[in-house]
């Protein structure tokens, strides 16, 4: 004995697809609208520019280090010219996530922050000797800033903006 639980007529399952079918790509386009109106797309876009200017300035900074050779030169280089710069980099980047209202960017942008700080600590613990702590720290900052690139990358998807890397020179 069979006991029939459920009937469609046939031509209802292919009109009930093609809606659904029909309707996902207006939820998307739904979704990135939404998006742009809440201003988390305008938001994006201009911490990527302004956050750049920052990333641009450490760049060069770490260029510099990197081709010195001397490690006297080296000493003189991270104390007179790194940790100060580094410094002022930080306290920038700590100043503009202040201004950044959506809360979370301003948790992605800390995660920054906490990169540029352990980069510091490690260029601290090299000059007084401790090579295995500055190791330590390079490799933190290291790793710190890998999650804020994969967490920006998130934030950004999630908001409708793709994020083309670039390799620093």
């Amino acid at each position: 004995m069979f006991i029939v639980t459920n009937t469609t007529r046939k031509g209802e399952n292919r009109l009930n697809k093609k809606l659904l079918f029909g309707m996902i790509p207006l939820l998307i386009v739904g979704y990135y609208l939404f998006q742009n109106l809440s201003g988390n797309t305008d938001a994006m876009l201009s911490y990527l520019e302004e956050s750049g200017e920052i990333t641009i300035e450490y760049n060069l900074l770490t260029q510099q280090e990197s081709e010195i050779e001397d490690e006297e030169e080296l000493v003189s280089f991270t104390n007179e010219v790194l940790i100060p710069t580094l410094e002022e980099i930080i306290a920038k980047s700590k100043a503009y996530g202040e201004t950044i209202e959506k809360e979370e960017l301003k948790e992605v942008h800390n995660i920054y922050d906490e990169s540029l700080k352990k980069h510091l600590d490690a260029e601290f613990a090299w000059l007084e000797g401790k090579e295995d702590e500055a190791s330590m720290f390079y490799e933190e900052s290291s790793e710190i800033y890998s999650n804020y690139e994969v967490s920006l990358e998130k934030l950004a998807k999630k908001w409708g903006v793709e994020i083309e890397w670039e390799e620093a020179q």
